[in-house]
């Protein structure tokens, strides 16, 4: 089902001083939500997923409509997030029931360089299944995704995280995640398989 896409533009409906009050979006099945506040410099949002699965999370830079980063959200989970003043973020629902997110506003003025310096040890990224079988992954302490065939994963990680390959009944290390993936990667786990398994057979 091809997804539809929702554009939701915020001038002044929300007071940044008011910390406590909580905005809410529903977000249908199979479908992106976008949240643009073009008005606004840089500002804070601090977004919950409250919801039974998954949230993907993107900001997407306004002018070239392009992809600047990519989260996974557990469910349950929070997570802060620093919007440039070239800036949107989006929200997508991958899945067949309606996903619920909360979240707060804070001004600009009131980030330091410190707030954003706290978001490098996470590094965003794809991983994609290029090939036709599924591929098992194990993502300690994280997930265990199964990924489809012909198909892209978005993952957020922080460095040092291992991915494994399920391989009867072992797990073989793929991938261990370092600062030198750049955001918005693209990452060939088939390539990776390959590498990891010649290294054991020599």
């Amino acid at each position: 089902m091809k997804k539809i896409l929702l554009l939701i533009s915020f001038n002044f409906l929300f007071a940044f001083g008011q910390k406590s009050e909580f905005s809410e979006l529903v977000i249908p099945p199979k479908q992106i939500v976008r949240l643009d506040y073009p008005l606004f410099k840089t500002f804070k949002i601090k977004v919950y997923n409250k919801s039974k699965y998954v949230l993907g999370i993107s900001l997407l830079n306004r002018e070239k409509d392009s992809f600047n980063e990519n989260f996974s959200l557990e469910k349950g989970k929070f997570r802060t997030l620093i919007i440039r003043d070239n800036q949107y973020i989006q929200f997508e629902n991958r899945y067949l029931a309606s996903l619920k997110v909360a979240f707060t506003l804070q001004k600009g003025n009131e980030i330091s360089n410190k707030s954003a310096k706290n978001l490098t040890p996470q590094r965003a990224f794809y991983l994609e299944n290029n090939t036709a079988q599924t591929i098992p992954l194990q993502i300690p302490g994280v997930m265990n995704p199964n990924l489809n065939p012909f198909s892209r994963s978005g993952v957020d990680l922080k460095n040092g995280q291992k991915i494994f390959l399920s391989l009867r009944n072992k797990k073989v290390l793929i991938l261990t995640v370092t600062d030198t993936i750049a955001h918005g990667t693209r990452i060939d786990v088939a390539s990776l398989i390959n590498k990891a398994l010649n290294e054991i057979e020599n």
